[in-house]
């Protein structure tokens, strides 16, 4: 079978629950030049298809955050709602590609499973059939998680039974009546999804665009940190990290060119899993500058101030450090990202000396040779604060900002987001509801699932 005929099963998508058609959906299956995915072979090209599983993530989930700015040029360009998002202020949602293309990789890996079900596990296929296995719901739980810190409210143990989640899919079938679950279901069904994965899938894979186990435990260790739950997010940290985690040196030419357009390539030995950010909504790469407040962070001997950033327009910064050698922004799993986690919940277990050492060995990679000082922190308190700053530094447009506000404004970090627009200054207070963006609100009408409340 070919790929083209694949690829029409997922395209077959919906924006939004019930907006196609049971018998538009067996239109597609009856036409004859279509071949229902039924070997294991065809199961397994659904789920290398990267265009399709490996480039879906939107940036809404950038929208709201600090790290970056609209010029006025730019913000006048925008449509009337994307106006009134970027001040955090009531819109219409109109249909999102993000809710779209996360739900898509959601629909492949449903059809990968459901067709698997009918196929026969043997001794003659068992590695083939258990990589399908594990790779499909990886996949799932990875948009899942996504979904979950774009559309609902950040996990508070408290009233996570009651708020809001996603719509949790877990079959092909159109017919079956979409519901919008808890914050809890939602993420206990992330958890079982990753966790089914580390079962089945391999140790190793060929590319860093297939998902092994620790991609998996990646995901595990983003989850649990999302959710507060340190000790859970140190113990898939550091099973993704072992004791000599692969980092980029700054100071080397062969890993990274501090001088050139995108001085990070792409699949470098720092990537665990490859995944890049779609833009979508009013904001990517091509028209947002850094933040000033951001870029007052960085000291002159720290190396990312020349690789992350080149002079824009108007003396603007723009960010040129993906590890995409691109434009695109990154949003897959890298040692740096572990390396930090594991650092905070480190310090979150009053354990300095591991603390300041997972933090140190980072920086060191950093900072021009000889430049830098290593950290011995003097408390939890200190070492909290130096990681999440470094974490904030390090991880910048990779679709973990806005996340990181919630949950630790939860904490009571007090983090008040501003912006200032033709001379008006705009707020967003801590905890305030619209850190859960509005479903789009053509979704709500079809399906009749419930809108966030603002």
């Amino acid at each position: 079978m070919k790929n083209k005929n694949i690829k029409l099963f997922g395209a077959c998508i919906i924006l939004g629950f019930g907006m196609l058609s049971c018998n538009q959906y067996l239109d597609v299956q009856s036409d004859s030049r279509l071949v229902v995915p039924n070997s294991i072979v065809d199961l397994q090209k659904i789920l290398d298809n990267n265009s399709s599983m490996n480039y879906q993530k939107g940036s809404r989930i950038e929208e709201m955050t600090d790290d970056y700015i609209l010029s006025d040029a730019n913000y006048n360009k925008l449509r009337d709602q994307d106006k009134l998002a970027y001040s955090w202020q009531p819109y219409e949602s109109l249909s999102s590609s993000d809710w779209s293309r996360s739900y898509s990789v959601v629909y492949n890996a449903n059809l990968v499973l459901d067709r698997l079900s009918k196929v026969k596990r043997t001794a003659e296929n068992d590695v083939a059939w258990d990589k399908v296995k594990g790779t499909a719901p990886f996949y799932r739980a990875n948009q899942y998680l996504s979904l979950l810190w774009t559309y609902a409210k950040a996990y508070d143990q408290t009233t996570a039974q009651q708020d809001l989640g996603i719509v949790l899919r877990n079959t092909s079938d159109f017919n079956v009546k979409s519901t919008r679950s808890t914050v809890a279901a939602s993420y206990r069904k992330v958890i079982d999804d990753l966790k089914q994965a580390s079962d089945l899938i391999p140790e190793h894979s060929v590319h860093v665009l297939q998902p092994n186990v620790k991609a998996v435990y990646g995901v595990l260790a983003r989850t649990y940190l999302s959710m507060a739950k340190y000790d859970s997010a140190y113990y898939y940290a550091d099973l993704v990290l072992g004791e000599n985690p692969v980092l980029l040196d700054f100071n080397q030419l062969e890993d990274v060119k501090p001088s050139a357009n995108f001085p990070i390539a792409a699949f470098n030995k720092e990537t665990v899993f490859y995944e890049e950010m779609k833009s979508s909504g009013f904001v990517s790469s091509s028209n947002v500058d850094v933040s000033p407040e951001l870029l007052q962070l960085y000291d002159d001997n720290d190396l990312r101030k020349v690789t992350f950033f080149k002079s824009g327009k108007g003396g603007t910064m723009t960010f040129k450090g993906n590890y995409t050698g691109s434009d695109i922004w990154f949003c897959g799993i890298a040692n740096n990202e572990m390396l930090l986690i594991r650092a905070e919940c480190l310090a979150r277990q009053t354990k300095l000396v591991e603390a300041q050492g997972d933090l140190n060995k980072l920086l060191e990679k950093r900072y021009a040779t000889g430049t830098f000082v290593p950290y011995v922190f003097a408390n939890k308190e200190e070492a909290l604060k130096k990681i999440l700053l470094e974490r904030r530094k390090e991880l910048l447009f990779r679709g973990l900002r806005f996340i990181d506000i919630k949950r630790l404004n939860l904490e009571g970090n007090g983090i008040v987001l501003k912006r200032t627009i033709a001379g008006a200054d705009y707020q967003l207070q801590p905890n305030d509801k619209r850190y859960a963006h509005r479903l789009p609100d053509d979704v709500v009408r079809l399906s009749g699932i419930p809108q966030n409340p603002y």
